[in-house]
């Protein structure tokens, strides 16, 4: 009976390393995959387009539509602006001392010195002045609370 010794029956330490590396490496890319996938559901609400935002970091071609009404001069920045939709030809902001609304009966706008009440309705800020009324629709999460908050603190 000529066996081998122990040393010699074993496959030896080459075939363990490289399924310990392969090992390493897969598990190192599913939790990539999972922190990825975290990330995009964690994240979608808050980078919606159509949140509440300064007018200096929107889109010129959003802001177009409130320039072409005659809502939002030329080089004018609004202090806050959410567009309804991403083109712009629905949309609310805050400019020069100004409520502004853009929707498909026109421009409407209430100077902030002439504003009589705000409130919400719903998800909806409603701006009331002499004669006219502004609602500005806001989808959950986009800054309607916000938006209230500024235009009571003027």
């Amino acid at each position: 009976m000529d066996e081998a010794p122990p040393r010699e029956r074993l496959p030896g330490c080459g075939l363990a390393a490289y399924v310990t590396v392969l090992g390493l490496i897969f598990s190192v890319g599913v939790v990539g995959v999972v922190v990825s996938w975290g990330s995009l559901f964690a994240g979608s609400s808050a980078t919606a387009p159509t949140r509440l935002s300064y007018g200096g970091v929107v889109d010129p071609a959003v802001l177009r539509p409130m320039r072409d009404a005659g809502l939002v001069a030329e080089g004018e920045v609004p202090d806050a602006f959410h567009a309804e939709v991403l083109t712009g030809h629905y949309a609310c902001a805050i400019s020069g001392g100004e409520v502004l609304r853009l929707s498909q009966d026109g421009g409407q706008s209430i100077s902030l010195a002439e504003i009589e009440s705000v409130t919400t309705d719903g998800r909806d800020v409603v701006v009331v002045g002499p004669g006219d009324t502004i609602r500005c629709p806001f989808g959950e999460g986009e800054g309607g609370d916000s938006f209230a908050r500024m235009l009571q603190a003027r």
